[in-house]
């Protein structure tokens, strides 16, 4: 049997996956038949690649050479299939543009510029909470290219080394107070002004946040009381209720009851970022695909009543080139 890239897929999804029953699932197969054709790619490659356990399927040094070789090979692979999609039309046998982002203006607004950019290579939008993973599907070729938030601290951490990235937009992070909380009328409000507060923040997703948001509360003072750990949507209802006080990204939309307000000095700062591979077929597009990122995030900005009124005030943030961005590797 001759080695085909479907066989280098399917060793990465039981390496990605821990077990063959779970691989077998995201697949799209049985378990007995991935078996069946794990046993003949092992065969083709003259020894096991897993060994397996009760506890799943752990790789052995040949299967670690083999899956390092083809964690190598995908992404060019892929790079091809999506050059020929975006340069040729995206006829049979072609995948649409695969597109992962975590919650911000770019995550939905993003899409219809690349199909403008792409007419002939309809996006397909992954939806991702946590940011390292996005960063890591990206890394590893499973997706063309990614739209994460991230907030700005240190010490910098390191981006995988076939990744790049490029800055759309450097902001401050707003507070996001109760409707009836005693400084929701002000302008701004200084963050030792909230050391009595309790928090929420959304549970940690690689952001920085929380990294961020502990030096600048002790810069100021304080430790913070983070009451709450909630995602986006019961975050709103308990600061709605007045339960408690978040932060939010300066392009928040308006929601009744909450009040996004800046902070003074902008201690907390959030960058949005594009990242491709830089081996993939997406490198040649990278000014098109920053210039038409730019353009969503100000629609977004003029969306925005309470940053118009900051930025009315304020001189625009510097994106801060020499911050190497995204997550800590684990």
């Amino acid at each position: 049997m001759d080695l085909e890239v479907r066989h280098l897929r399917v060793v990465c999804a039981i390496a990605d996956a821990g077990s063959i029953t779970k691989a077998a699932a995201g697949l799209g197969m049985s378990q007995p038949t991935l078996s069946a054709q794990l046993r003949r790619i092992e065969r083709a490659l003259g020894g096991p690649l897993f060994v397996r356990s009760r506890h799943g399927a752990a790789t052995t040094a040949l299967g670690e050479f083999v899956l390092a070789k083809a964690r190598s090979v995908l992404p060019s692979i892929d790079a091809i299939q999506v050059g020929s999609a975006l340069h040729a039309g995206s006829g049979a046998g072609h995948r649409p543009l695969r597109y992962v982002a975590t919650p911000g203006p770019l995550m939905v607004g993003l899409l219809g510029e690349l199909q403008r950019l792409f007419p002939d290579s309809a996006p397909a939008l992954r939806t991702e909470s946590h940011v390292t993973t996005a960063v890591d599907l990206v890394a590893s070729g499973q997706q063309d290219l990614a739209a994460v938030v991230e907030y700005l601290r240190d010490p910098a951490p390191v981006p995988p080394p076939d990744v790049h990235c490029r800055t759309v937009a450097t902001e401050p992070a707003f507070v996001l107070l109760p409707g009836t909380h005693r400084l929701a009328g002000r302008q701004s409000v200084g963050l030792a002004e909230l050391a009595d507060a309790e928090w929420v923040l959304p549970p940690s997703q690689a952001t920085g946040l929380f990294e961020a948001f502990t030096a600048a509360c002790a810069d100021a003072g304080f430790t913070a009381a983070i009451r709450h750990e909630a995602e986006a949507s019961a975050a709103r209802e308990l600061i709605a209720q007045g339960r408690a006080v978040g932060l939010g990204q300066a392009t928040f939309r308006s929601t009744p009851g909450i009040v996004p307000m800046p902070l003074t000095g902008s201690p907390l700062r959030i960058r949005h970022l594009l990242l491709w591979h830089r081996h993939g077929a997406l490198a040649a597009h990278a000014p098109a695909l920053a210039a038409r990122a730019e353009r969503v995030y100000a629609d977004a900005v003029r969306r925005s009543p309470h940053y118009l009124a900051w930025l009315a005030d304020h001189t625009a943030l510097p994106d801060h080139p020499d911050h190497t961005a995204l997550p800590d590797r684990p």
